[in-house]
């Protein structure tokens, strides 16, 4: 899955970085994760630097703290700045072992925007509930990770366009 956005990678990646219920949300449809699944998301329309700071081994967290089960989300096992990200997405699976990832990839557009692919991988080794879950989930999760790609693009382009009319005001 894929969309491209009017901004360059730089001022793209904020975005990725900040994700998380108890962050800046996911930036996708609030009435299905707030109104079905009680998250309590609020979807962020700038960039918290607060937020910035992610590294190897953090949770972007799906789920709030109060959440049956508690505070769960992938964990960040690669990212480069501007570059990917790449989530270990294998709950449940013993220490170390990862059955399945969900990656961001920013490519720098010719035109000076960006190519943002999210690509969700599981492998072989996938415990048979998980593949059964992805299976019933699977058009779902395709309708939520599209709608989190546009909320993205539209941040992202609207900061963009903010920050070239800043750059191009007499007064900067």
């Amino acid at each position: 899955m894929a969309v491209t956005i009017s901004a360059p990678p730089a001022q793209v990646w904020p975005w990725l970085v900040q994700m998380g219920v108890d962050r800046a949300g996911l930036y996708s449809y609030t009435w299905v994760e707030n109104g079905l699944l009680h998250l309590g998301v609020t979807n962020a329309e700038r960039i918290h630097p607060e937020w910035q700071d992610l590294a190897v081994g953090d949770t972007i967290a799906f789920t709030p703290a109060h959440y049956p089960g508690g505070r769960m989300g992938p964990r960040v096992v690669e990212l480069e700045s501007g570059r990917h990200l790449v989530l270990d997405a294998s709950p449940g699976a013993p220490a170390g072992t990862v059955t399945g990832t969900w990656q961001f990839i920013l490519h720098e557009a010719d035109d000076g925007g960006t190519r943002l692919l999210l690509r969700t991988r599981t492998g072989p080794g996938r415990p048979a509930g998980l593949r059964f879950m992805d299976f019933l989930l699977q058009p779902g999760y395709l309708v939520m990770d599209r709608a989190m790609l546009l909320g993205i693009k539209q941040r992202a382009e609207r900061q963009a366009k903010k920050d070239q009319a800043f750059a191009e005001s007499p007064l900067s």
